[in-house]
Parts: structure tokens; sequence; C-alpha cells
């Protein structure tokens, strides 16, 4: 059963390279990990939304999800207080379909 990544990023004004610069060296790495399926990563339409980026990642599976945030994952986002933003990420399974 596939798995859905939701990961929500607090990017204050004037941060929008810097993460775009951390998502993308990510990304990369995450895109060669079995199980990865896809993504899309979405930016807020107005400037005082909370979340100015959420990120939605496809997994085959829960556990291919967890498997891919491994020690080399972790080296490359480093500690939590080095980075000016902040994420808030959880794990979902599809629970209805309509209209697509």
């Amino acid at each position: 059963m596939s798995a859905v990544l939701v990961n929500l990023f607090e990017v204050p004004a004037g941060g929008e390279e810097q993460f775009m610069d951390f998502y993308h060296r990510i990304n990369a790495y995450m895109r060669a990990k079995p199980g990865f399926v896809g993504n899309r990563l979405h930016r807020s339409l107005g400037p005082d939304a909370r979340y100015r980026f959420v990120n939605v990642v496809e997994w085959e599976s829960a556990r291919a999800c967890q498997e891919g945030h491994d020690e080399g994952f972790r080296a490359l986002v480093g500690p939590p207080d080095r980075l000016p933003f902040t994420s808030t990420p959880a794990l979902y399974e599809v629970a209805d379909v309509q209209g697509v």
C-alpha cells in the first residue's frame, strides 16, 4: 500500500532561495531511494501563509519512506537549529478519491 509524506515548511520572507537550495539537494538524494515514487512541491499564493511550502511525496510503502530517511538523509539535513525554517512532516494513506 502506498504512503504519502506531507511536509509543511515555515519559511520566513526572504528565505525562499535558501529553502529552494536545501530542497533541491535533499530531493535529489531522496529520488534515488528505493520505493520513492514522486513528489510535488507547492508554494503558497499568499505571502502571509504560515506554511509557505508544502511538499507531497509518494512512497511505495510507509516502510520505504522510513528507510529512505536514513543516516545519509540526516547528514544532509543536519541539526534542526542549523536551518532558518521549520518542517512539520506526517505520513498519510489515501482515505478517499473523487474527481480524479
